[in-house]
């Protein structure tokens, strides 16, 4: 079983998309805003009362992967090629969850050192999906 853990959306302007949910959506910030190496992006964790809800990320370059799916999504109602970009999920069991994606014809990729997953965007109706083991409460 899946729990949301976060979704993230991508932005053009990280500062000003964060004063846009501060002020429209009465979030705060989570932490500091922060730099992404393997993904080439900065990103703010949002929520409320200190519990992450959102990230808001915006790409450093342009061949970030961001920066390619955003150029794609650009159009006349979007000029940023801004939205959905990710969602997160935590379950029990990373690797029966990724054998049941797998033996319905999903792709999963794998990190080795983190545990976590992620599901190819054509498994999903075209969401990326990435699955963190879930964090037992003590």
């Amino acid at each position: 079983m899946l729990t949301l853990k976060h979704y993230t959306v991508a932005v053009h302007d990280l500062d000003e998309s964060v004063a846009n949910y501060e002020a429209r959506f009465g979030m705060q910030r989570v932490g500091e805003q922060a730099f992404n190496r393997i993904g080439n992006f900065n990103f703010q964790p949002m929520g409320y009362d200190g519990k992450v809800m959102l990230h808001l990320i915006c790409p450093v370059s342009d061949d970030s992967p961001i920066s390619k799916l955003m150029k794609e999504r650009v159009n006349a109602f979007n000029p940023h090629g801004e939205g959905m970009y990710l969602i997160a999920y935590e379950t029990e069991d990373v690797d029966a969850f990724c054998a049941q994606v797998e033996s319905g014809g999903g792709k999963v990729n794998r990190a080795p050192v983190s545990g976590n997953a992620w599901v190819h965007p054509t498994a999903s109706n075209f969401v990326l999906m990435e699955i963190f083991p879930k964090v037992r409460q003590a």
